[in-house]
């Protein structure tokens, strides 16, 4: 039987991640920023939350096809209170 391979992602206000999580453990597999004009940066008024939500379930479901692994969901994480 082949091992599972799931998708997820973790967003919040500076970016969100995607992880590949394999029977040997979860890795990132990618991330990007807020900024809408370069994507591995955070600005101050980057794009909005719910945007952010989208860009990362739409990049998780890409990479789950690319690596033939299943869709996870995603998941929105609590910023720093030391902001």
């Amino acid at each position: 039987m082949a091992a599972r391979r799931i998708v997820t992602g973790e967003y919040n206000h500076h970016g969100y991640t995607v992880l590949l999580c394999r029977p040997e453990g979860v890795r990132t597999v990618y991330s990007a920023g807020n900024n809408p004009r370069d994507s591995q940066q955070n600005a101050p008024t980057g794009v909005g939350l719910r945007q952010l939500r989208g860009f990362c379930i739409r990049t998780c479901r890409e990479i789950a096809i690319e690596r033939r692994a299943e869709y996870g969901g995603v998941t929105r994480i609590e910023e720093e209170d030391s902001e």
